[in-house]
C-alpha cells in the first residue's frame, strides 16, 4: 500500500503541506536536516526524484508534511510567478468551492487547478494582505 493510500485527511482547513522553494534541493535539504534534526526525511522515489523534491514530515502525530521543491532554473530569487517564500497548503474538500469563497472574501487567484501526481490537486491564491497560500484536495476515487 502506498504512503498516500495510508494517509488520513485532516479536518478541512488544516495546514497539510509546507513547501520550501530552492534552486539546489540537496543543498537546501542538508541545511534543514542539520538545523532541524527532528524532521523525518522520506526516501526519493521514481516519481519524486531527489534533485526535484526532498519530502519531509515533522516529528509527532500532527500529520503535517512538506518538501523542498526545485524552482525552475531560469528563476532568480524572488522571481517566481506567485512570489518566493514558504507556502503553506490547507486541506480542502473542494478546490472549486474554496476558490469561490476566497474571491468573495477579497483574495486573489494566482494559478489554475493543477494535478499533484495521482493523489490530488492544488491551487495558489493570495490573501487580502498579499500572502501566498495553497489549497489541496484529494482526487475522488
Amino acid at each position: 500500500m502506498s504512503e498516500a493510500a495510508k494517509w488520513t485527511p485532516p479536518p478541512i482547513g488544516t495546514p497539510c503541506w509546507v513547501e520550501i522553494p530552492a534552486a539546489d534541493v540537496p543543498a537546501c535539504k542538508k541545511f534543514y536536516a542539520a538545523l532541524f534534526p527532528s524532521w523525518e526525511w522520506k526516501a526519493p522515489t521514481e516519481t519524486y526524484a531527489e534533485e526535484k523534491i526532498a519530502m519531509f514530515s515533522f516529528a509527532g502525530e500532527m500529520g503535517l508534511t512538506g518538501g523542498i521543491v526545485q524552482v525552475p532554473t531560469e528563476c532568480k530569487i524572488g522571481d517566481l510567478k506567485n512570489g518566493m517564500g514558504v507556502t503553506i497548503y490547507h486541506f480542502v474538500e473542494s478546490i472549486e468551492k474554496t476558490k469561490i469563497q476566497v474571491e468573495k472574501l477579497g483574495g486573489v487567484v494566482m494559478s489554475e487547478k493543477e494535478p499533484e501526481s495521482e493523489n490530488g490537486y492544488y491551487m495558489y491564491f493570495k490573501d487580502v494582505a498579499g500572502n501566498r497560500f495553497g489549497i489541496y484536495e484529494l482526487k475522488q476515487k
